[in-house]
């Protein structure tokens, strides 16, 4: 039932898209994220998905070879959390930073966010081109004075809100007039954020927030589950944690 869901949620995001081609304190680095560690606490650390504590707070996802590699959380006791992808310890790939004094959303490299993204501080947003985590080009987000089709901002190669008839919208960075990284907030509550392809299908790193209550964050490819992710149902028996290839659950880790 759950892979016709997201079958259906996919299709139709495709079909919605399809329309809008026609009509158109710091963030922890890798230094902080490796001081003296309480243990393995739960689940496999070295090679699948497990909970390592830390002296300064715990470490929660996919680990390889005994290092933080693919989709986690990290949450520090005191100053905040990242929730995104991990190579070899260091923060990098499409991650979500909410911190005590501001939230970093984007794209990482080695901690830092290193490409498009934006900065939230004392509520002023800072979207655009970034590096390590300095803004370099600024993507203005402008109202356009128009009720659907695109409402805020540039959606064609920087920053933008398109809103559908229907109801759905996506707020984020765009690239030749599709979609590239941001938020699809579905009509009836259904929401995704990340990464996606040419096509404008969820690809390559990002979560899935059903109304639900059933959550998503892995790897996806073509608009559907692939490679490594995490699936929480409604209950821990429907949990799925491991591999999954085109929409299917292969192997538990």
């Amino acid at each position: 039932m759950k892979s016709v869901k997201l079958f259906v949620l996919s299709f139709f995001m495709v079909l919605g898209i399809t329309a809008t081609a026609q009509q158109s304190p710091s963030v922890p680095t890798a230094a902080t994220t490796s001081s003296t560690t309480l243990g393995c606490v739960s689940g496999n650390c070295e090679d699948g998905w497990g909970k390592k504590n830390f002296d300064h707070g715990y470490y929660e996802g996919f680990w390889e070879n005994g290092k933080r590699n693919g989709y986690g959380l990290f949450d520090w006791k005191d100053s905040g959390k990242y929730i995104g992808f991990w190579v070899n310890n260091d923060m990098t790939g499409y991650g979500v930073y909410l911190g005590v004094e501001k939230d970093m959303v984007g794209e990482y490299q080695n901690g830092f966010i290193q490409g498009l993204g934006y900065i939230v501080e004392d509520e002023v947003w800072e979207q655009g081109k970034y590096s390590s985590s300095q803004l370099v080009d600024s993507y203005t987000f402008y109202d356009n004075g128009v009720t659907s089709g695109c409402t805020a901002g540039d959606c064609q190669n920087k920053y933008g809100r398109f809103k559908w008839s229907n109801g759905d919208a996506f707020t984020g960075f765009f690239k030749n007039g599709n979609m590239y990284l941001g938020t699809y907030l579905f009509a009836n509550g259904d929401k995704y954020t990340g990464q996606f392809n040419s096509s404008n299908q969820y690809h390559g790193q990002g979560r899935f927030f059903f109304e639900s209550g059933n959550y998503y964050g892995g790897e996806w490819y073509n608009g559907k589950y692939h490679g490594k992710g995490y699936y929480q149902g409604q209950s821990s028996t429907e949990d799925k944690i491991g591999t999954w290839s085109n929409g299917n659950f292969v192997k538990a880790l």
